[in-house]
């Protein structure tokens, strides 16, 4: 039930088929090596959550393309959103999803790179009272039906996974014949990892060219495994959270407790 394709009285329905639940797939607009689309990941994210949601009724947010991709401000494409405004982005989206009803959002994550955005906008859920409740859903890595299928041994980013998703769900979008190979890791803070340190430029010391792959067989077989597996996952997600009453339950009480703190413990 893909929101921006629904009448307005198709909406007032979809709201009650889904029970208050609403998926959120957030993506980004970054290179993916020289083969795959800028928009990779809100592609293919947007189209498991639709997959999904046929199987488990569920309202499907438009494509959100917002992500954090600080790191990738040096190569052509790239959209790079302020990251004050992408949280007030987010927050200003999910008040907007309940507000219409849907008082149970599901981020579903494509991007590598919102993983640590998306885990502090979930805290920030905690900062005051709101009429509805976050989960975050992930990457998954390749599920029961891809790994025998799976050969690459250097794959994060545009690599065996991502294409051959993309070639199942989108092969007019793929350019096969432009893939070069240049995703090795550098390994050019090795020694700053080695002693438990990091930096935010991490990933442009080892990818620059903003590939993490190497040259394998991409197939839309590998493609159509990968993508079963995520949906699979995600059906299971949204059933647990249409069962969910702990979670509401406990941000009430949290903010009940907010509000006049004591020393009372559950």
């Amino acid at each position: 039930m893909d929101w921006e394709r629904m009448t307005s009285p198709e909406f007032v329905e979809a709201v009650q088929r889904s029970e208050g639940v609403c998926l959120l797939p957030l993506g980004v607009i970054e290179k993916h090596g020289d083969h795959l689309p800028l928009g990779q990941d809100t592609i293919y994210i947007h189209d498991v959550c639709s997959l999904a949601a046929e199987r488990e009724p569920a309202v499907v947010f438009p494509p959100y393309y917002f992500g954090q991709i600080h790191e990738a401000r040096h190569v052509p494409g790239t959209i790079a959103v302020d990251g004050t405004l992408l949280l007030q982005l987010l927050r200003n989206v999910c008040d907007e999803i309940a507000r219409n009803g849907l008082d149970r959002i599901v981020l579903v994550n494509g991007h590598g790179g919102n993983r640590d955005l998306i885990g502090y906008f979930l805290q920030l859920t905690l900062q005051e009272r709101l009429p509805y409740t976050v989960y975050a859903s992930r990457i998954p890595e390749p599920g029961p039906r891809a790994p025998g299928l799976l050969t690459a041994t250097n794959d994060g980013h545009a690599g065996e996974v991502e294409t051959s998703a993309m070639l199942h769900l989108h092969p007019e979008l793929v350019k096969l014949d432009a893939f070069r190979d240049y995703g090795r890791t550098l390994g050019r803070l090795r020694h700053l990892r080695d002693a438990g340190l990091s930096t935010g430029i991490w990933w442009y010391a080892d990818h620059p060219g903003h590939l993490q792959a190497e040259a394998v067989p991409f197939t839309a077989e590998k493609g159509e495994a990968i993508v079963a597996d995520h949906v699979d996952l995600l059906v299971r997600q949204i059933r647990v959270v249409k069962d969910d009453t702990t979670a509401p339950d406990l941000l009430r009480d949290f903010y009940e407790r907010t509000a006049s703190p004591s020393n009372r413990y559950p």
